[in-house]
Parts: structure tokens; sequence; C-alpha cells
């Protein structure tokens, strides 16, 4: 497995580095409450959605099933970490309505090759497709388009949970949620 390397910021840069961290994630954490408990916007719930594998999806189709829609950048140490919250959830999990799609964000180091390698290796069964900045931003509904994040509808349509970024407690929420929300019924 190739080694992802990171390159050290200056100590003197450190603080402010935290201090713009900590304000993103406040700013997307306030933009995502706002919207959890809404349905999207009709021109993201019928906005077509498609796949490598020749699939279509819309969010508005998908209706009656609890629905994650993942996004991620292939070159990302985040979103290595995180796919494998989503890779757990199998067969049994489909069977009972859920539905997750995975979007490869494209950048200038997305390519199809690149997508597939991390396909691969992280052993992903769920579709996945690519996206561009606007339609993610859309989905998102901010201008914000780090990565990973992660969206997840009820069977009734509606966001009930909005993640951003990847860590032990995303990990743990992430998975409460979806479980939750396939444990209800229609």
């Amino acid at each position: 497995m190739k080694q992802l390397k990171y390159r050290q910021a200056p100590s003197s840069l450190l603080l402010p580095t935290i201090a713009c961290l900590l304000i993103t994630f406040t700013v997307i954490t306030a933009e995502a409450q706002g919207k959890v408990g809404k349905e999207p916007k009709n021109s993201v719930a019928n906005h077509q959605l498609d796949t490598l594998d020749g699939k279509h999806f819309t969010l508005a189709g998908l209706r009656g099933q609890v629905v994650v829609l993942d996004f991620f950048a292939v070159w990302c140490g985040h979103s290595r970490m995180h796919i494998p919250t989503l890779t757990r959830f199998g067969e049994e999990d489909r069977q009972r309505g859920l539905q997750i799609i995975g979007f490869a964000v494209q950048d200038s180091e997305t390519t199809p090759q690149r997508i597939a390698q991390f396909i691969k290796e992280l052993q992903i069964s769920y579709p996945v497709g690519t996206v561009q900045d606007a339609v993610f931003s859309s989905y998102v509904q901010s201008r914000d388009v780090s990565v990973p994040q992660t969206l997840v509808y009820g069977r009734d349509g509606r966001l009930v949970a909005h993640f951003a970024g990847h860590d032990s407690s995303v990990d743990a929420d992430l998975t409460a949620t979806i479980r939750r929300e396939l444990a209800k019924k229609q």
C-alpha cells in the first residue's frame, strides 16, 4: 500500500492553522445543523447521480430508503480512514433499505485509474461516481467542499445528519445514525 506523506507546517503556523480549522469546522457544523430535518431542494432531490457502473439515482427516487451520500477525494488521508466506516455495512443492511453512494470529488488528481485503485484498495462494494465541486456544493449547501463529507437521509427523504471530516467520534456517530435510521419503519 502506498504511504501518504504529509508536509509539516512550520511551528509558527501551527496555532493559526488550528484556529482556522476550528472556525471552518464550527461553520460547517452550524450550516449542517440548519439543514438537518429538512428535505433537499427540488433541484438537488431530482438531480441525476451517475455511478461508474452505469447506475443512475436521484434522492427523490430513493425515497423510502436510508440514503448515505459520501463525498471523498482519492488523495485524502481522512477520506481513506473514513471509507471503512461505510464498508462495514453489507448486504443485510442493503436488504433492509440502505443505499450508500460514494462520490469522488473531481480534481486534477482524480483519474479513472486512481478511482479504480481506491475502490479496490478500500474494498468498496457500494456504487461510486464522480462529482464536480458545483454539484458537491449544492448537496452540502455550502461553499466549503472539504472532504470527506457525508450526508444521511432518512426514509422520508429528510436530511438526518451531515458529517464533515473523520475521527473516532464521526465513525461512532455515523454508524449509530445509520443503524438508528435503518431501524425505523416507513
